[in-house]
């Protein structure tokens, strides 16, 4: 590995401006005006709600997308995303849902249509992965399942891992649970991403964390303590925290 890691918990980025470091994706563009006065939707910094310090990231979007974005570097084979997350609805075990995602990675900083999206598919915690746009789990698991509760912060943890392995893997743990998992193609609803068993090749250029909803939710999300590697993360410790409001 390449010993890539970056951690922000927020504390030293100005309130109501783009966390310093980052690019955003906001609006179906990259690096869009990105503010909270007037702006319907924004990825800021915000002092009303975080889990640790006193500053998070507020994300505000819906069927527009609300991201903030961060290169990664050349040449990894697998990458660890992980954020304490708080949002103002659930994921998992919903009727009718159709999908939204709240991390991910992707091909083109420009763009969504390339791209490894984390987060609920047919009312399940799944993923959904763009172009083929392909979805796992498969209809047997739809509308059911755990949840992502609304209202209270959760440890999310995303691992995808490509290398050498012969069917490319991804790992959904909440609060150190493993609640989603691909490492076959009959994980995927339609069949495994058109029969690409390396379908996380080209993806690994962005990661990126936020709101995005293909089910017209509009949703207000906080961010924080957000890390990415090359090598495993875990919510170690989570149940020594407190939660601060």
């Amino acid at each position: 590995g390449s010993g890539f890691f970056v951690s922000d918990d927020f504390e030293s980025s100005s309130v109501s401006q783009q966390p310093a470091g980052w690019d955003n994706f906001v609006g179906w563009q990259s690096n869009n005006p990105n503010n909270n006065s007037g702006q319907a939707v924004y990825a800021v910094v915000d002092n009303s709600r975080a889990y640790s310090g006193s500053q998070s990231v507020h994300f505000k979007g819906g069927a527009a997308p609300a991201q903030i974005v961060k290169a990664l570097p050349q040449g990894l084979d697998r990458v660890y995303l992980k954020a304490m997350v708080y949002m103002s609805k659930k994921l998992g075990n919903e009727a009718n849902d159709n999908h939204e995602h709240i991390m991910g990675v992707r091909a083109n900083a420009s763009g969504a249509d390339n791209e490894i999206r984390f987060g609920q598919i047919k009312g399940h915690i799944g993923t959904n992965e763009v172009p083929s746009d392909d979805i796992a789990p498969p209809q047997s698991q739809w509308y059911s399942g755990p949840e992502i509760t609304a209202n209270d912060w959760h440890c999310v943890v995303v691992e995808m891992l490509a290398g050498d392995l012969a069917y490319h893997q991804l790992n959904a743990y909440v609060d150190g649970e493993l609640l989603h998992s691909i490492d076959a193609a009959n994980d995927w609803n339609n069949g495994g991403v058109n029969g690409n068993a390396h379908w996380l090749d080209g993806k690994f250029n962005y990661a990126f964390f936020g709101w995005h909803s293909f089910s017209n939710n509009d949703a207000d999300v906080w961010m924080d303590d957000i890390e990415m590697s090359d090598a495993p993360l875990t919510c170690d410790g989570l149940e020594h925290h407190h939660h601060h409001h």
